[in-house]
């Protein structure tokens, strides 16, 4: 029998390993695919490196000790996100991506603010596993910290997914409500909710 999976947070010795794995386990993500424009790793990397580094810096990011698995959570609370500076690690970003990405990340989020849940909550804006390491319980363990901590402050959790048979996925771990909403120009999508 497998030992269960070493959880740990997240570090910044951790970054690159991370964002190359995320970067394969949403190679055909909707939602990804729809803002880099297509499947590129390099521009998805960095997308994952630029949502990774506030995280670690904010103490809400899980992965397991070989980096096959990531969870990065916010914490939405009532007076705006817990967050750091974050606009200089976005204007990188934008940088190094260009414009065509980085207009479809604001059309993006702007579709998703609109129909975002009211605060507080937590947010799970990344769960992701390498592809070769799928049905190993990797993504359910590096779950587990940020939903103790949601209970723990009483908060439900949330996330959006655009790929409909991860809500299968999530149901199974407490996100038992769906709300549906489109991203226009790309592919219908849910907020799912924990109730905390």
């Amino acid at each position: 029998m497998d030992s269960p999976p070493v959880v740990r947070a997240a570090t910044p010795a951790d970054v690159d390993a991370v964002a190359g794995m995320v970067a394969a386990a949403f190679a055909t993500d909707p939602a990804w695919s729809f803002i880099i424009g297509g499947h590129d790793p390099g521009a998805m990397a960095a997308f994952a490196r630029t949502l990774l580094v506030g995280r670690i810096g904010r103490g809400t990011a899980w992965v397991t000790d070989d980096c096959g698995a990531v969870a990065m959570w916010d914490r939405k609370s009532l007076d705006g996100p817990v967050d750091d500076d974050h606009a200089p690690r976005w204007a990188a970003f934008r940088s190094e991506v260009g414009e065509d990405i980085w207009s479809r990340l604001e059309a993006y989020d702007a579709a998703v603010s609109a129909v975002a849940p009211e605060r507080p909550y937590w947010y799970l804006g990344v769960l992701a596993t390498h592809p070769d390491l799928h049905g190993r319980g990797l993504a359910t363990a590096v779950l587990r910290p940020g939903l103790e901590a949601a209970d723990a402050a009483g908060w439900d959790c949330w996330l959006e997914t655009s790929t409909p048979g991860n809500k299968a996925f999530y149901a199974g771990r407490g996100f038992t409500d769906a709300v549906p909403f489109d991203i226009p120009g790309g592919a219908p999508s849910w907020w799912l909710r924990r109730p905390a």
